[in-house]
């Protein structure tokens, strides 16, 4: 979306879940990274700021579509904004030694991401492409450092946030060090039904190498303890679309790793 001038807006507008139906709507009033930018059971970063703040915070935020596999933030470049997700599925890498990649996460509809390094330069830490379009909105993140300075409320949220991800982070690292292909793979799996997309069986716009790189292993492994949990009656696949029969089993073999 290109600049645009802010209207005086009500506080009824800021309300996104009107702008599901109203897209049009909400890309001329610029409110879809405001109050409710954000999945209803986390805390919402945004809803301690003043009407006038969030004015400031989303006057010149531009609206950005992006085709599958296209970068959206790339590691180790310097970016001067966080992106709002509006629509879509990309994943969150880290780019290591020798081309091997190593998946972090997946984010989706509604995820605010500040680049991993908001007040330490600006520098990414991981690279995020997206996986199926998307559409996201980018905010100047000057003005985010800024509204943290001067609201202690919203300072507060922001880091809560940031532990947050950081506690994501460190209990992926537990998981890819401490466990066994099998209780890797049966993580994976337990995440994209449960956190990811909610239903079962659900399809999965990912390929095979992506599996193996959230679950860091080589692909054939991956395939390899797929077949093993088919016919162990796990799970049913077909194609990309993956069907959890027995979750209790997945789970036990994630807790003995």
């Amino acid at each position: 979306m290109i600049f645009k001038e802010v209207n005086v807006l009500k506080e009824a507008d800021f309300e996104c879940v009107k702008c599901e139906k109203l897209s049009v709507d909400c890309e001329k009033t610029q409110d879809c990274c405001c109050k409710t930018c954000f999945r209803t059971e986390d805390t919402n970063l945004l809803k301690t700021l003043k009407h006038q703040e969030l004015e400031f915070l989303v006057d010149g935020k531009q609206q950005i579509r992006y085709k599958p596999g296209e970068t959206i933030i790339k590691q180790n470049t310097s970016s001067t904004y966080v992106v709002c997700i509006r629509d879509g599925l990309a994943k969150v890498y880290v780019e290591g030694l020798k081309g091997k990649n190593l998946v972090v996460g997946l984010i989706r509809k509604l995820d605010f991401v500040t680049g991993g390094d908001l007040f330490n330069g600006n520098v990414q830490k991981f690279t995020i492409s997206a996986v199926t379009p998307v559409t996201c909105c980018l905010i100047n993140a000057t003005k985010l450092s800024q509204l943290f300075a001067e609201n202690n409320r919203f300072a507060v949220e922001l880091l809560r946030h940031h532990t947050k991800q950081n506690n994501a982070l460190l209990n992926k690292l537990v998981v890819l060090t401490q466990k066994y292909m099998p209780g890797r793979v049966a993580d994976t799996l337990l995440n994209l039904k449960n956190d990811v997309f909610k239903t079962n069986p659900f399809t999965v716009p990912l390929t095979r190498q992506d599996l193996a790189d959230m679950s860091n292993m080589t692909k054939e492994s991956l395939v390899r303890i797929l077949q093993q949990f088919k016919s162990s009656g796990l799970i049913k696949a077909q194609g990309n679309t993956i069907e959890i029969l027995d979750e209790s089993g997945l789970q036990e073999i994630s807790k003995n790793g």
